[in-house]
């Protein structure tokens, strides 16, 4: 519903990342919404693991706009297409810094619902791995806020949907630790734990069927991963992580013992 543009901010002579509402989209009151909604909460957000809003405002035609931070990096998405599959410590950090930028986004009372690679950016940094950054967040929503979406249907990617949202019970914070824990296990073994042609298909996957351990896969993956991988991928969320920080303390104790 947005096209973005690489553009210079006059005042302070730096790029920007500039995210326009379509004009066919400005006429469209739920995209109207949606849109002032994901300004509303970026503005919150400040964190170094989560794409910077810089300015908000309208064009002459009336279309609103975000300023963001420009990132000149690469998806995560099209590193995993180059490479298949991520070294395990390097993923381990990866998703790691993603739940830093997620527990200061939980923290602000907001839930992204559309976490995948293509919304994880890997800036490059000084030191020997690449800052992560989090973006795209015109899916999220401020938990118990009023839904924009309509009944029965569900908005995201259905790769990386828990559960609970495919059901259409009332979800919090926990569904995005279950698509961080998709996200992990794709990066260590080069696909997603539910694959299917049929979107039905992947739905009942996600409902039914336990995800597959690493070394069903491939036995040089790191056992040491997968009580992590388990826990974030359980089906009621009540028996997941409480929260980011926590599945970060137990990513971080489980990628010690890596090999």
């Amino acid at each position: 519903m947005a096209e973005v543009y690489r553009a210079l901010d006059l005042q302070t002579s730096a790029f920007v990342a500039l995210k326009v509402l379509r004009h066919t989209a400005v006429e469209d009151a739920v995209s109207l919404a949606r849109f002032a909604r994901e300004a509303e909460v970026q503005a919150k957000l400040r964190h170094r693991n989560v794409a910077a809003l810089l300015a908000t405002g309208v064009t002459d035609k009336h279309e609103p706009y975000l300023a963001l931070e420009l990132l000149r990096g690469k998806s995560l998405r099209s590193v995993l297409k180059g490479e298949g599959r991520i070294a395990a410590r390097r993923a381990a950090s990866y998703a790691f810094q993603a739940l830093q930028g997620l527990a200061a986004v939980h923290e602000a009372g907001v839930l992204h619902r559309d976490l995948k690679p293509a919304n994880i950016m890997l800036e490059p940094s000084p030191g020997p791995i690449d800052r992560v950054v989090l973006i795209d967040f015109g899916f999220a929503t401020f938990e118990g806020s009023a839904k924009l979406t309509l009944q029965g249907t569900v908005v995201g990617s259905l790769t990386y949907i828990a559960p609970e949202r495919l059901r259409g019970e009332p979800t919090d914070q926990r569904a995005d630790l279950y698509a961080i824990g998709v996200i992990l296990f794709e990066l260590l073994a080069g696909r997603p734990p539910f694959t299917a042609a049929d979107d039905f298909d992947l739905i009942e996957q996600h409902l039914e069927l336990e995800p597959p351990r690493l070394q069903s896969i491939d036995p040089d993956l790191p056992s040491a991963l997968d009580e992590v991988l388990a826990h974030a991928l359980e089906k009621q969320p009540a028996r997941r992580f409480s929260d980011a920080q926590e599945m970060a303390v137990a990513l971080e104790l489980a990628a010690q013992r890596i090999v």
